[in-house]
């Protein structure tokens, strides 16, 4: 019985240790260049929030930063924000509507001082794959842009990311 019991542990502990986290999964590849200075972009978090315009839908937030963000920091504005006045953090976030088109966009980088956002047909997603649980494809400047203080900048980012769901505290589902 006790042999069957540590067998039974042993394989749990195995399968947990083989499965890989939702963000495991995830990638990202590229660039954010600002006013001529690249940094590389190795991580993507994905998840959905109730549709800005329509909350009958969801739109996916995409966000690709250089390096890790906490998990409990992902959805959190606040303290993405506290870690790019740090210097410590630099990430471009899109929010991508149910049709599939960037209805927002955030470049952030201590640098601008205010950061980079609004709603441009300048900032793209390529989709390659978008469904409910995963989003894959191209984030990217179509042209060089300026900041508010004329600096200049533009990314190209290749993403592959599980899409958490909307969370509880947003109210749908």
């Amino acid at each position: 019985m006790k042999r069957s019991i540590a067998s039974i542990m042993g394989c749990l502990i195995l399968s947990i240790l083989a499965s890989p986290s939702a963000y495991a999964e995830n990638f990202a590849k590229g660039k954010l260049v600002v006013d001529g200075k690249a940094l590389e972009i190795t991580q993507v978090y994905a998840y959905a929030q109730p549709g800005f315009f329509d909350k009958k839908k969801q739109d996916v937030v995409v966000l690709m930063c250089d390096a890790t963000v906490p998990a409990k920091s992902v959805r959190d504005y606040f303290e993405i924000s506290k870690l790019i006045e740090t210097g410590s953090l630099h990430c471009v976030r899109q929010i991508i509507n149910a049709e599939k088109q960037v209805i927002n966009y955030e470049v952030m980088h201590k640098g601008f001082g205010m950061q980079e956002s609004g709603g441009s047909s300048y900032h793209v997603f390529d989709v390659k794959t978008f469904d409910t649980s995963r989003i894959e494809g191209r984030a990217r400047t179509t042209s060089p842009q300026k900041s508010f203080k004329d600096i200049p900048y533009g990314y190209d980012i290749t993403v592959t990311a599980s899409i958490e769901p909307v969370a509880e505290s947003d109210g749908s589902q």
